[in-house]
């Protein structure tokens, strides 16, 4: 009887060193979890202002480009001088620790609605990336396409400014000139609606998980 007793003891020392042990890595990772998306909200913020900048610019070459009165010699002014070609793009890199307890397996110790929720989280960023990916690609086509022929004020050029740059506008297809640039300035548009669709939804996860996860560091 005495050595039933005592295994049973045991037994039960071992199982509350077990659930310990597990509630402090519970305890930590929520700690790691916590900061990484706190950091990845502030990126997201990063984020939509830069491309909320970049998209007042172009919404400002289409207002201009659309007026009833516009000539040609508006749209190769803002081509040739004004438009810039860069993308502010997002890439969520910020995943070691998901991947961490993930791998390990650690992850399990959470409840199954916490597990759904980290999880989506890191599938949306993972979607957002491949968006961008996607959508930034498709604009590089356009991109290339009006470069074969025209060009703009870039560092990139050898001649930017000058006579030979002039040379450059002497001669052009009008209407071959207005569908490339309508086509590689409306794909940049088309990234960044893609980008702020895919970034509102990652952002939309973390306001909802975070306070959750603060929950269990409150009640340990």
């Amino acid at each position: 009887m005495l050595v039933v007793i005592g295994i049973l003891i045991a037994l039960q020392i071992n199982d509350w060193n077990e659930n310990k042990k597990n509630e402090t890595i519970i305890e930590n990772n929520t700690l790691l979890l916590i900061e990484n998306l706190v950091a990845d909200s502030v990126y997201i913020v990063n984020r939509r202002l830069a491309i909320q900048e970049d998209l007042e610019v172009v919404h400002s070459i289409k207002k201009r480009a659309t007026r009833p009165n516009v000539k040609i010699d508006t749209l190769i002014k803002i081509a040739r001088d004004e438009y810039t070609a860069g993308v502010s793009g997002v890439n969520f890199r910020n995943q070691t620790v998901f991947n961490t307890i993930l791998g390990s397996g650690e992850i399990n110790l959470y409840n199954k609605g916490l597990i759904q929720e980290i999880n989506s989280i890191y599938s949306a960023q993972e979607m957002a990336n491949f968006q961008y990916g996607d959508s930034f690609q498709r604009y590089v086509e356009a991109l290339r396409d009006y470069r074969r022929r025209y060009t703009f004020n870039t560092q990139a050029n050898i001649v930017s400014e000058g006579p030979l740059f002039d040379k450059l506008w002497g001669t052009i297809d009008e209407v071959d000139f207005i569908a490339k640039f309508n086509a590689m300035a409306g794909r940049k548009i088309l990234v960044y609606h893609q980008i702020s669709f895919e970034v509102d939804k990652v952002q939309n996860s973390i306001n909802v998980l975070l306070p959750k996860l603060r929950k269990i560091l409150a009640n340990d």
